[in-house]
């Protein structure tokens, strides 16, 4: 017989409009069959169920982790740590590489992940001679937070075959010294002319990095994530195990990038092949790179740069990326495009407008990830065209000084909005591009509701919202971003058993204590998978 339970005795948030707070929960397997009073909830309940006493905890929809990078962020647990605040310094970044280099073989790869050059008390990205005195007989690649530039050392540039004569890829940038010799960083497509050299994860290798990253994500109160980047066979198998072992417990939709569009298709496959544990969702492009590394695309140039004519970069031109938004559409696919500078966000609004005149779709929920620095012109276009869009507020704490550094005041105040778009009536959706960012999404909220960087400065204090806004951001609307509102987001009867449980109501608290709210547990389709 499926297990039945009542949930009560603390606060339950359901997210449904109809009926906001409730007394109780009925689950019966892995659905929720009641909600309302505590009697008539158990009256709907077979006899011998159980009861979860919340001893005045907060229960709430767990939360859906729309944008991430679930096989990156398990990989990059075993590698040398190098976020902030754990590492200052560009020295600090070099004793974590000579102290792997000690633990490795000669020749074995060191790779690192999560540097930012505003935070490092040297202001500047490593270079290759900085990593060659920490490893000189070990390649290094150190990935820069933003996950769009990596420094590698001279041994990696060797087997690369990377030199001051090889030109810069399509949407790429191989930095150079004033002798025209590569300093080390890459930038964009050009971190592939390394990637290549470096030995591909196994399948194995992914299954583990998938079981750290669902028990992280759960221990966060995370039931659903979409993955944002699937690029390879290999990278759908290993979620297809993972899921037929038990090592990914999260909900999973997977974004499908454009190179493997031509196989769906010949398939058969439409977005939504799968079930409630593993699904296809849209297909994933880009068309700019990140703005902490000054390579989104921007129609003003950024400040404090070695460049001062710095517009950023465009991974593909518009006609080769409107013919792939257009293949996608036309095949029935959900589009969504990582776009963060405001020539970036209009090249997709432009590709979006054609697609859906050539061909209209009611219901499209095309999304741009990210959607960074907008304009109001901008901000008009995205509501005409009912596009979604997909943020990121906990960039604003931890990359938000660099921000203000490379934009200034004055454009900031319209980079990661969220009142201007909530007002212009967007769907707008939470996530955090783990592992970019802290995972964390009580740290989002946080960051959405306080508008304050790492160090403390006031962000855009106007786009500032509510807690009682932001939680749906995070359950309801990462549902309907996928094409599951029918099924999850929500407590109400015939939705997934999927909660969160809180040890504190988040509406009550400080705002500025809201990330260091205790998840005390985590059930997905009424089995707990994480427990304080």
């Amino acid at each position: 017989m499926a297990d039945a339970f009542l949930i009560t005795n603390g606060t339950i948030l359901t997210m449904n409009p109809a009926q906001p707070e409730v007394e109780a929960v009925g689950v019966i397997g892995e659905r929720i069959v009641a909600t309302g009073d505590r009697e008539s909830v158990a009256s709907a309940l077979p006899r011998g169920y159980r009861t979860l006493d919340l001893a005045g905890r907060t229960c709430l929809p767990g939360f859906n982790e729309a944008h991430n990078h679930m096989i990156s962020f398990g990989l990059t647990l075993g590698h040398v740590p190098c976020g902030y605040p754990a590492v200052r310094s560009i020295e600090e970044i070099k004793r974590g590489v000579a102290e792997r280099a000690r633990q490795l073989p000669p020749g074995s790869w060191i790779q690192g992940r999560g540097y930012d050059d505003n935070k490092l008390e040297e202001r500047r990205h490593p270079t290759r001679w900085d990593l060659d005195e920490a490893a000189p007989d070990h390649p290094v690649i150190i990935v820069n937070g933003s996950g769009h530039m990596c420094v590698v050392n001279s041994l990696a540039l060797r087997l690369a075959g990377v030199t001051r004569e090889t030109p810069d890829p399509q949407g790429g940038h191989i930095v150079r010294d004033e002798h025209g010799e590569p300093t080390g960083l890459l930038q964009e497509t050009a971190q592939e002319l390394v990637y290549t050299v470096i030995p591909e994860p196994t399948v194995e290798d992914m299954i583990q990095a998938l079981r750290r990253c669902s028990e992280a994500y759960a221990a966060a109160g995370i039931t659903s994530s979409t993955d944002a980047s699937s690029d390879s066979p290999l990278q759908i198998e290993a979620y297809q195990r993972a899921v037929q072992r038990g090592a990914l417990k999260l909900r999973t939709t997977l974004m499908i990038r454009e190179n493997l569009l031509p196989h769906l298709i010949a398939l058969g496959i439409k977005q939504g092949f799968g079930d409630n544990r593993l699904r296809i969702g849209p297909i994933k492009l880009f068309i700019d790179g990140s703005l902490i590394g000054r390579t989104a695309a921007v129609s003003r140039p950024f400040l404090n740069d070695p460049r001062p004519d710095n517009y950023g970069l465009t991974m593909m031109p518009q006609e080769q990326f409107e013919e792939y938004v257009w293949q996608a559409h036309h095949a029935g696919f959900q589009v969504a495009v990582h776009a963060i500078g405001d020539r970036g966000i209009e090249m997709v609004l432009d590709a979006y407008q054609k697609a859906l005149e050539r061909e209209p779709r009611p219901d499209h929920r095309h999304r741009i990830e990210h959607c960074g620095i907008l304009r109001p012109d901008l901000i008009e276009r995205i509501a005409a065209l009912r596009v979604l869009v997909v943020s990121q507020p906990i960039f604003i704490t931890e990359y938000g000084d660099g921000f203000i550094r490379h934009l200034g005041m004055d454009r900031i105040q319209l980079t990661y909005p969220f009142r201007s778009l909530l007002e212009a009536g967007i769907t707008l959706v939470f996530s955090t591009d783990c592992p970019v960012s802290s995972y964390q999404p009580l740290k989002c909220i946080q960051a959405a509701v306080t508008e304050k960087t790492g160090s403390g400065r006031s962000y855009a204090l106007e786009e500032a919202i509510s807690v009682e806004e932001a939680l749906p951001l995070y359950t309801v609307a990462g549902a309907y971003a996928t094409f599951e509102e029918q099924v999850k987001g929500q407590i109400r009867p015939g939705m997934l058993a999927d909660f969160a449980i809180l040890e504190q109501d988040p509406r009550v608290v400080d705002p500025e204590g809201l990330s260091e709210i205790r998840v005390s547990q985590t059930i997905i389709g009424g089995e707990t998978v994480y427990e304080a």
